[in-house]
Formats: C-alpha cells, structure tokens, sequence
C-alpha cells in the first residue's frame, strides 16, 4: 500500500496522538493541504479538550463539520479502486468513467448519490461481475464520522461495506475500522493484537462474544460483540427506511452507534451532534484496553460492494447453503443470475466528517490510494509507484505467533451479529498469517 505518490512522505509525528491546531484565520470547514505550514505549534487532543479547569467550559467545545460528501458533488473527493479485489471476491472494481457509463456509479433523479453492482447480465459461474470500490482522497486521523444511508445491498454473497483503511503502513498495522460491514449475516473487524474489549458494565448494549484479539481465540475470531439490532443490516435496515451510522474516534477509544429512520436524534438531524447525548454505544472498545493511536493511524474512507470472496468464510465460496439455508447452490453459481442480484443497490444521503472545535483530523491528502488493499489482500498493489523505503515495508500480511509459538490463516476480526442480519460496528482486529 502506497502511502503518497512517489517521493512524498508523510510529516514525521512521533506522538500520532498530536494533532495541527488550526490557524484562526483558515476556514475551519476546509480540509488541510499538505503544502500548508506544518511547523506550527502542535497540541494533543488532551490538551485541546481539556484545555480549561472549568467542566462548563469543556462542555462548550462542539461538533463541526469538516467535510460532508453528498448530492451531485459526492463523487468529487473519492478514487476509483481499479486492482484486483483483495479478498478474491467475484468482482471487478472499475474505473470512474465506467463507472458512470455502465450506471454502476450514478445519481438518483432527486440527487441521491448511489454504486451497485452489474446486476443486468448473466455471466459464466466464476465470472467477475463489475462493481464500485471508492476511496476518500483525504485521510482523518480521529473525528466524528457520520453516515446516513437510504439502501443497504444485501443477499446470498452481496457483501457491501463502509470502512476505514490505516494508510501510514503496511495493512493491517495501521488498523482499519469497519463501520457497515456484512455478506450475508457475516461480519468481520479487524486490529493489531492488543485490543481488548472492556467488560465493564454499561459500556455497550450488544453481547459479548470473545473479548480479547487473539490467535487461541476458537477459530481466530478476535473480540466479537453480538448486536442487540435486528434492523441494523440488509432487508430489514431497507425496510425500516435506512438509517444512520456514527463512529466516534477519539482519545477515549472508538465507539459506534446506528438508528433507523424513525430514531436518528434531532441533533444529527440539525447537523449539530452531540454523541455525549446518544446513550451507551451499540459497540465501544476503550482506550483503557484499546488504545485508539496506537491501533488505528491515519484513515482513508472506503465503500465497496464485494461479492463472495475468500476473506469471510471459505464456506461462503463453496456452499452458500453451509451457513445460510435460503441460499441455494455456490455462491459463484448464485451470483452468476442477474436475477439473484437485484437488491445490490447502495444509496447514500450523505457522508459527513465532524471535528471538535481547533482540531484538525485530515494531516495530509492521500495523493495516490489507487493501491491500498486492506480486507485481506495478500501483497500490495501497484508497487512501482511506492518509493524504496515503502516498498520495504510493504506486505498486506503479517506473521504473528500465538501463545503456543504457532501461527495460523485467516480474517481475524471483532464480529457483530443479529439473526441473519449482521451489522459491523466493530474496530478491526488483525488479519494473521
């Protein structure tokens, strides 16, 4: 994965927890271009939050919004992913202008930016269908990031997904973080080893699985938290009119919440969000066992529709009816009837990033994102155009040995889960190989 175009590095930060402050005389609605004075003086979100003795004054720092990605100018500030998808699914990710001839990347007769799969011709059992995998072209280290979606694709191997990519180092050690995220009724989140979920009370609703990222985990699952929703993903999140989904990033940890159409609180609804007043996360994993900037660096936006694909489940690949008794046959032969593909339709109202008064979450634009990988890829893309001290560094895998001195394969992610319906709202846990 290439962290910038050739020859451009990022600015050094042996702190990741500091952060730019604004100058007062910029726009505080504009995202940060590298070429802007770096030498300024850095604070650390400690400091810019608790900047002040008084608890009223902390109270006053708000939520504003730094960048909103919506209506006819949605497609403007993202990338076409065009390499071959990571996860071995069966889709071809094409480029923007076939995109839009092809009708795979559109807007709606109102304004409603949209991506979907080819779902209207049949093709060979094993044949790629084509589909849209989109990456911002700023990154954000840390913020509020808010997503109201109106349709959600779902159905035997439709695999859809908003997600973080870390891009200052190999994946996944710079962490990645999956906010909507499933195929079928499976869901994956994935981190570097270390990130524990605390079992607090009253830190989240959803239900334990497995706390701790770790190999002797039953089948390397990594923490995994059960969705007490059963509107939350697919047909029935459509059905109840979509909704929304937030992850706040912060030095508290990362923590997620969703409601459908009918819940999503006025103050989101003003543009104005208050996550102090949302209640106890769907999901949450705390900086006292989770420390948000050592697992998660700087972060691309990611929006893809996958279908199949290696990385959730060999038995996705080989028998949909394995796991899933309405799915008939492979999922290779499922997918290849454009019948079968008619719910592959995302539409977005919009995608909006927030950040606390003075903080700036954009460090520098990803220049060329063109070669991320993430969610599984085996070796970076695109590897001429990383400079040699990248290349170095540059597999998407890693070895870790368990506590037996062993190693095993697989995604290893912090699962949320309903039903049949799954949502992610989980903070990724590594991919081991």
């Amino acid at each position: 994965m290439s962290l910038a175009r050739p020859g451009v590095r990022l600015p050094y930060n042996p702190d990741r927890r500091l952060l730019p402050l604004r100058p007062h005389s910029l726009d505080p609605k504009r995202p940060v271009k590298r070429d802007e004075d770096w030498s300024r003086r850095m604070y650390s979100q400690e400091e810019l939050r608790f900047w002040s003795s008084s608890e009223k004054d902390k109270r006053q720092l708000r939520w504003e919004q730094q960048i909103a990605y919506e209506g006819k100018t949605f497609f403007d500030g993202w990338e076409f992913f065009t390499q071959p998808d990571p996860t071995l699914g069966l889709v071809t990710y094409v480029d923007n202008s076939t995109a839009f001839k092809k009708g795979l990347a559109f807007w709606t007769g109102d304004g409603r930016p949209g991506i979907q799969v080819d779902h209207f011709s049949t093709t060979p059992v094993n044949t790629p269908r084509d589909s849209v995998r989109i990456t911002t072209e700023s990154m954000f280290a840390g913020g509020l990031f808010i997503i109201d979606m109106a349709l959600m694709p779902w159905g035997c191997g439709v695999w859809p997904a908003f997600w973080t990519l870390g891009y200052q180092a190999e994946w996944p050690t710079a962490g990645e973080i999956d906010i909507v995220e499933g195929i079928q009724a499976m869901t994956n989140n994935h981190t570097l080893p270390g990130c524990e979920i605390n079992q607090a009370p009253g830190m989240y609703t959803g239900q334990l699985g497995v706390s701790r990222a770790d190999r002797a985990t039953i089948g390397g699952s990594g923490c995994t938290i059960g969705s007490d929703s059963e509107t939350s993903f697919g047909m029935p999140f459509n059905e109840a009119g979509g909704g929304v989904f937030a992850m706040l990033w912060n030095d508290s940890g990362v923590r997620m919440w969703d409601w459908n159409r009918a819940q999503i609180p006025n103050d989101i609804k003003s543009n104005s969000p208050t996550p102090d007043q949302w209640g106890t996360p769907r999901a949450a994993w705390d900086a006292s066992t989770c420390d948000p900037y050592k697992f998660f660096q700087a972060q691309v936006l990611v929006l893809n529709i996958d279908l199949c694909g290696e990385s959730t489940s060999d038995r996705i690949n080989l028998n949909c009816t394995d796991t899933f008794d309405y799915c008939p046959g492979t999922c290779a032969e499922y997918i290849s009837d454009p019948k079968n593909l008619n719910n592959t339709v995302m539409l977005l109202n919009y995608i909006k990033v927030f950040q606390q008064t003075g903080i700036s979450p954009i460090p520098e634009q990803a220049h060329d994102n063109s070669n991320l990988t993430g969610a599984g890829g085996d070796a970076p893309l695109n590897a001429s155009e990383v400079n040699a001290s990248v290349r170095q560094s540059q597999s998407s895998s890693a070895v870790i040995p368990n506590s037996s001195g062993g190693s095993s394969s697989g995604l290893k992610g912090m699962r949320i889960s309903s039903g049949w319906s799954g949502l992610i709202l989980g903070v990724i846990m590594i991919l081991m190989i």
